[in-house]
């Protein structure tokens, strides 16, 4: 009996995390949605736009080849040096209180499922040094995960969103994921207060929820009960900010 609990384990974990295909499905529907709001907001001119935690760059191409903004950047702390894409991309080692260009640098930002893992104090500071590399009337389009869904994203747990930070590190210990506990509990409530202190105008919010077929197999049976429900509290929001002209 004791030899088939790793088995048990490793089939919970098969269930509650996406396969290699459904991952990029998730990706590509993402990349799809960022970029049609970057088209809808941006400028006919825009030139220049950056990704704020781009990890390895991939969503940064999809979106120089999903959009009309021809030449993309990025930064995120866990790059160890300055680097260039296969499509041409830059992406540096940086965090989003402290961006390596000059003012006014780019038309667009993207800032998607990045905010929750900011912590209290660089929340203002991140948002100011966005605005302060944007050109005048440009704009921040990105997502952010809603921490009160049932499923919580990162941990992929219920209700992890729910309990105290302390608690939160415990519950943890059961997550099928292979990262550690990395986010903070935030919605667009707090998103709002520090965009609106930096200078920007929120312009648009929209509840989003990924389709079944991200969705890992084993529980889908579980997203179809929710779809309803998932009207009124969605999986995510995105959300787009503007520079005033």
């Amino acid at each position: 009996m004791m030899a088939d609990a790793p088995m048990s384990n490793r089939g919970l974990r098969a269930q509650l995390l996406q396969t290699e295909e459904e991952w990029e499905t998730r990706n590509s529907i993402l990349s799809r949605h960022l970029a049609d709001l970057i088209d809808e907001y941006c400028a006919p001119s825009a030139t220049r736009g950056i990704e704020i935690g781009c990890q390895h760059g991939a969503l940064t191409e999809q979106l120089q080849q999903l959009t009309n903004v021809p030449n993309w950047a990025g930064i995120d702390p866990r790059l160890t040096e300055e680097t260039v894409t296969d499509r041409g991309c830059n992406l540096k080692p940086g965090r989003a209180n402290q961006l390596d260009f000059p003012d006014e640098a780019f038309d667009v930002a993207v800032f998607a499922n990045v905010f929750e893992h900011i912590p209290p104090a660089e929340r203002d500071a991140s948002l100011r040094e966005i605005y302060r590399v944007l050109k005048s009337g440009g704009v921040v389009v990105g997502q952010i995960p809603n921490p009160y869904f049932p499923i919580e994203s990162h941990s992929r747990l219920p209700f992890m969103g729910w309990l105290p930070q302390n608690w939160q590190h415990r519950y943890w210990k059961l997550a099928p994921v292979s990262w550690g506990h990395d986010f903070y509990v935030v919605t667009m409530k707090h998103l709002k207060l520090s965009a609106q202190r930096a200078g920007f105008d929120v312009v648009h919010v929209r509840n989003f929820n990924y389709p079944p077929e991200v969705i890992p197999r084993g529980v889908r049976w579980a997203a179809r009960l929710l779809e309803r429900p998932m009207r009124y509290m969605p999986w995510s929001w995105q959300f787009v900010l503007v520079r005033p002209s």
